[in-house]
């Protein structure tokens, strides 16, 4: 395979170049671009992954670390159907395919980010945080879910209430269910005594 910085100058550089880019750095699977404003990094793991990947930023070191590719396209309301499904490659070919692919999005879709567009990066910049709390809040339920799990297993509704009542809006109708039989036993039990 030919040097991948090479491979990545001669499908990227006419887009880059059109924005202000220029190559500063460049080793056997990394090149990096910059324009006034922006940093463009592109890369090959040819030890490991044999992934390429792509970084985003802006030159003024507000926003660390660098926007992955993914998050560029999300950002930038690229349609799902149209973003890469991986990033692995196995030879020549398949890198010339995927690098021309986000290429293609990126004059397609991303100019405003590539000319330092602040509402453009301001999006991007909305985008990691609201994936953050999105993952935050994922984390928070399944962890709840699985303290729930066991004290419903132990019959322990008390429990049960105080885990899953917080993220009652968030629940599926199965642990509402539960919620809710929890609810129900502790009244049932208290009006027994």
């Amino acid at each position: 395979m030919s040097e991948f910085t090479e491979i990545a100058e001669e499908i990227l550089g006419d887009l880059l170049s059109t924005h202000g880019f220029v190559c500063v750095d460049k080793v056997q699977d990394l090149a990096v671009f910059e324009s006034t404003t922006c940093t463009l990094t592109v890369g090959h793991d040819s030890q490991r992954s044999s992934e390429v990947f792509m970084g985003l930023n802006r030159r003024d070191g507000t926003c660390e670390p660098d926007f992955n590719f993914g998050e560029v396209v999300r950002a930038a309301s690229v349609p799902s159907g149209l973003q890469p499904t991986g990033y692995a490659v196995r030879d020549e070919k398949s890198v010339r395919r995927l690098l021309q692919e986000m290429s293609a999005l990126l004059t397609t879709y991303c100019v405003p980010l590539l000319r330092g567009d602040r509402s453009a990066w301001s999006k991007l910049v909305s985008q990691r945080d609201a994936d953050a709390t999105h993952y935050a809040i994922e984390n928070r339920v399944r962890l709840a879910l699985n303290s729930a799990t066991a004290a419903w297993h132990a019959k322990d509704f008390e429990k049960v209430m105080e885990v899953l009542g917080p993220l009652r809006p968030m629940l599926g109708a199965s642990d509402r269910a539960k919620l809710e039989y929890a609810e129900r036993k502790l009244r049932d039990d208290g009006e027994q005594q």
